[in-house]
């Protein structure tokens, strides 16, 4: 065989042995370029001395489709298959180990190694540059090589290299594609739900500018037209001031000229007689200094003027504070202050219109279809439609219900009461019971003996209203109720005093 290492085969079957006439020439020197890679990867990094053992014996570079033999030692599938082999032959094929020259079956026969296979693709994978740069190890092989031996393996095995080589550097990039194209596809997708993020945020915030751009010009104008309007007052009072004394000014000029043409005459009739010049004197007369003004009717006019103003800064208080609430709507849109035109006139309602209070006396407020008359109750300003939205209720020296319900709540009579309505959905806490309140249905909760704050939590997103118990001294929450609606209208938040006391007030923030 050549100088081929076999042994004598079993009956009825082929032996395949690599020889100088199968071989390829650079596996004649297996010892010398096996030699030869140790030290080189000896010299290199740890990555290079692990591909020089997943690297096949036969061809040097990393196995393809691995095969171990019995023997122990694995090679490239395509490595063992030779040309010699008949397979059309009906005997068992016999194959001797490149390595140690032991016989084993044919490689079809042999099961693949799967998880050899799994090691070498995973260093493929991250060890690109190994497989896409020239080997520095293969060219000194290559130089080892003779050049007959060379000129053979061009003239046999050039189509079968080329072949493998293209195959092992697809097999390689194919892995590190399919993960590019998957990351690929993650990241367009988070592309276009950020955009279309992006177009959500920009167009609310255009709207939150523009809302408040408004609120900051109806200001701007609030406070124009009370410049404008305490200059009139202002001017109303001081022209006519500055036309009588410029009318005088008039006059006395008139008179100063009187006064001396008369001089002249005096002096020009000196042989007249004494009566003459008694009579052209006497024709002066000084009754217009009589009519000037005093300081002091100065200063009563403008106190006037001051007491106007007065009464255009109260409309400007109310102006802004109007416009500084629309403005807390604006950028807090679960911003609640209580209806002026809504409360009851036992109610008092603080500067900031977030607190009512007990009032023994009626107030004065002007009538108006919106009041309530017949409860201590009040509504809020701001209806709500959409989102989540958070208060703090606080309730001191009274029984209360508070309330979430629409805009149509009657405003006298029995039916007017918020635990009464069908539109309304409220706690009333009343002789240490707290009781729950649908459409007009009670559901008793529990008994508590003191219940001052509580949390409440409107989401229209999920259709839930929820009631929270919050402790003055450690702050924890306690569930107390949780309602379960779909609001077909807009609703407000609604609070009633159920008894009155001087210092019982609530407040909604």
């Amino acid at each position: 065989m050549n100088g081929a290492r076999c042994c004598g085969a079993p009956s009825g079957s082929s032996r395949v042995c690599f020889n100088k006439a199968n071989i390829h020439p650079r596996y004649l020197t297996l010892s010398v370029i096996r030699r030869k890679r140790a030290g080189i990867m000896a010299h290199g990094s740890p990555d290079g001395c692990l591909e020089s053992e997943l690297s096949c014996p036969i061809c040097l570079h990393l196995l393809l489709d691995p095969v171990t033999l019995p023997c122990a030692h694995s090679f490239c599938l395509v490595c063992l298959e030779t040309p010699e082999r008949d397979k059309s032959s009906g005997h068992d094929q016999v194959l001797c180990c490149p390595v140690c020259g032991q016989e084993h079956l044919s490689p079809e026969s042999l099961p693949r190694n799967i998880k050899l296979k799994q090691i070498v693709e995973t260093y493929r994978a991250n060890n690109i540059s190994c497989e896409l740069q020239p080997r520095a190890e293969d060219e000194i092989i290559n130089d080892q090589t003779s050049t007959e031996d060379t000129d053979v393996c061009k003239s046999t095995d050039s189509g079968k290299s080329s072949l493998l080589e293209t195959e092992t550097s697809e097999s390689s990039l194919n892995p590190v594609i399919s993960s590019l194209q998957e990351k690929l596809v993650v990241v367009d997708d988070l592309v276009n739900k950020e955009k279309a993020i992006e177009a959500v945020v920009k167009a609310t915030h255009a709207d939150l500018r523009k809302d408040v751009s408004g609120v900051l010009e109806e200001m701007a104008e609030l406070v124009k037209t009370y410049s404008t309007t305490a200059l009139k007052l202002l001017e109303a009072e001081l022209r006519p001031r500055e036309d009588a004394v410029g009318k005088r000014v008039r006059m006395l000029t008139d008179l100063q000229k009187q006064l001396r043409a008369a001089e002249l005459q005096v002096n020009t009739l000196k042989d007249e007689t004494d009566d003459a010049c008694c009579i052209e004197v006497s024709s002066v007369t000084l009754d217009p200094l009589q009519d000037s003004s005093s300081g002091q009717e100065l200063s009563s006019s403008l106190k006037e003027v001051c007491e106007k103003i007065e009464k255009q800064n109260t409309q400007l208080r109310l102006g802004l504070g109007s416009s500084q609430r629309a403005l807390r709507v604006v950028l807090n849109p679960s911003e609640v202050t209580f209806d002026p035109d809504t409360i009851h006139p036992n109610l008092l309602l603080s500067e900031d219109l977030k607190t009512v209070s007990f009032s023994a006396a009626k107030q004065p407020y002007p009538a108006g279809s919106q009041r309530f008359s017949s409860f201590f109750q009040a509504l809020s300003s701001q209806s709500f439609v959409r989102g989540e939205h958070l208060w703090d209720f606080r309730a001191e020296g009274c029984a209360w219900v508070v309330a979430v319900c629409y805009g149509d709540l009657p405003r006298s009579g029995s039916g007017s009461g918020l635990e009464s309505s069908a539109g309304s959905w409220c706690l009333m806490y009343c002789e240490n019971l707290l009781r729950a309140y649908e459409r007009g249905k009670d559901t008793p909760l529990r008994r508590t003996p003191s219940l001052k704050r509580m949390e409440i939590r409107l989401s229209f997103s999920t259709g839930s209203l929820v009631f929270y118990s919050v402790s003055d001294v450690s702050g924890d929450k306690t569930h107390l109720h949780t309602f379960k609606v779909s609001f077909t209208q807009p609703v407000y938040l609604a609070v009633r005093m159920m008894s009155g006391q001087p210092k019982a007030h609530i407040t909604v923030h």
